[in-house]
């Protein structure tokens, strides 16, 4: 019997562009109503990130049933894909559709799968004509996608015979023949999927894929200088030692210094946060080296009520809890809405009321879908607005190996909408 598929959700922009892409060349894609289960086969023809569009048609003999707003389901021939949008015009056949918040994904890859970043310096030698060295974006026993730069040409199309000599520095025993199995070019360059015809070794395998650098979020996109960076790491230090050295804090905190990998989170969750709000922040101009300490009482502190249960730290906002609201007790719902409150209450019982503002505000979205009070863009503060971009960023991360700041942006413009998250965007492409 064969094994049905996993499938997950993803919101990320850079995913679900890659999907839709090799759609197009697909005649296999369908879309329907939700009243109306027909499926009526479409083709992709454009897809237009920019405008947030994506441009298609249905065949020109095909009764056109819909009209303009209607909400559509889209059936992609790729991973079993489909997601949600609406019909935003028409002339003829022709539609032009909303690019999609997310995508329902099948997971088909049956081993681990490892990414990387051009610091790591990872390639291949393949041969394919004449020999080719190229970057690995990511690997996998039985495959690997390469990436050529934008000043990078490569004659490798689909369909394509290759044969893999070494990875990195480890031959193979026995060269191992693949194929191209996709192509897309965009601005940042070619990537390329290989399919292997057999696995390679396990023992060159595991060789190759350990990283020769390990992810610092402040190394190269946000914070770029040394000095800066031991900084923040001497103010972290100082307000932990504050923060412990009081009373109400120390059950709080003894919880936050425990060992198991939950905990750990925490503590990588909170040194990334200072990181990333402090080094945009002064980019900013909307702190300095004097009051960065705000900041990092924020990080510390925006937590605090998951400190005992830090599963409940993962959930990023109103949305994603209600998913999986059913999954957890009537105590820990509650324990998770008090979130805000209770970060705010203990901030302006002991380190500020100012500090107590943007805690309240941590969970709030500028559409108004946050919580506790459903406040909107208008009505955040710009540290507030500060936090939560931030938040949202490290979360995104810890979650994505092959994270970009591009990517992320192009995954949450959508939701951070509003001036201040105008000029924290553009800060951190800067």
């Amino acid at each position: 019997m064969s094994e049905k598929p996993k499938f997950r959700i993803s919101a990320r922009f850079k995913e679900i562009f890659e999907v839709l892409q090799i759609a197009k060349k697909s005649k296999k894609n369908f879309l329907w109503r939700t009243e109306k289960r027909d499926m009526i086969p479409i083709l992709i023809h454009q897809i237009n990130p920019e405008e947030n569009t994506v441009e298609a048609s249905i065949e020109s003999d095909a009764r056109m049933p819909f009209k303009l707003k209607d909400e559509l389901y889209i059936k992609l021939d790729v991973r079993d894909s489909a997601f949600k949008t609406k019909i935003q015009s028409i002339e003829d056949h022709r539609l032009t559709l909303e690019f999609p918040d997310e995508m329902v994904l099948s997971e088909k890859r049956r081993e681990p799968r490892f990414y990387f970043q051009p610091a790591d310096e990872k390639v291949v030698h393949l041969k394919h004509v004449r020999e080719i060295v190229a970057s690995v974006a990511d690997i996998c026993q039985t495959g690997f996608a390469l990436i050529f730069g934008p000043d990078q040409k490569t004659s490798l199309k689909v369909k394509d015979r290759v044969i893999l000599e070494a990875i990195g520095d480890y031959p193979m025993s026995t060269p191992i023949t693949g194929e191209v199995v996709f192509k897309m070019t965009g601005s940042h360059g070619t990537k390329v999927g290989i399919h292997l015809d057999r696995k390679i070794p396990k023992t060159a395998f595991e060789r190759f894929i350990v990283r020769d650098q390990f992810f610092d979020i402040s190394d190269e996109q946000i914070v770029r200088d040394k000095a800066f960076r031991k900084l923040v790491g001497q103010q972290k230090t100082q307000a932990y030692k504050i923060l412990r050295s009081k009373k109400k804090f120390q059950n709080l905190f003894f919880q936050l210094g425990l060992k198991q990998p939950e905990y750990q989170y925490l503590m990588e969750h909170i040194h990334l946060l200072c990181e990333v709000m402090c080094g945009l922040g002064i980019t900013l101009g909307w702190v300095t080296e004097v009051t960065m300490d705000k900041l990092i009482y924020i990080a510390y502190l925006h937590d605090a009520r998951y400190f005992s249960l830090p599963k409940l730290a993962k959930i990023p906002s109103l949305k994603e809890f209600e998913k999986i609201k059913q999954d957890l007790t009537e105590d820990e719902q509650e324990q998770y809405l008090e979130g805000p409150k209770f970060a705010a209450d203990l901030a302006l019982q002991n380190v500020g009321s100012d500090i107590g503002k943007i805690l309240i505000q941590q969970k709030e979205l500028p559409n108004g879908s946050g919580f506790p009070s459903g406040i909107t863009a208008s009505q955040l503060q710009p540290l507030s607005c500060l936090f939560i971009t931030s938040h949202f960023f490290v979360d995104y991360v810890l979650a994505t190996p092959d994270w970009s700041v591009d990517d992320f942006i192009k995954t949450n413009q959508k939701l951070l909408k509003g001036q201040h998250f105008t000029k924290i965007f553009r800060a951190m492409l800067a």
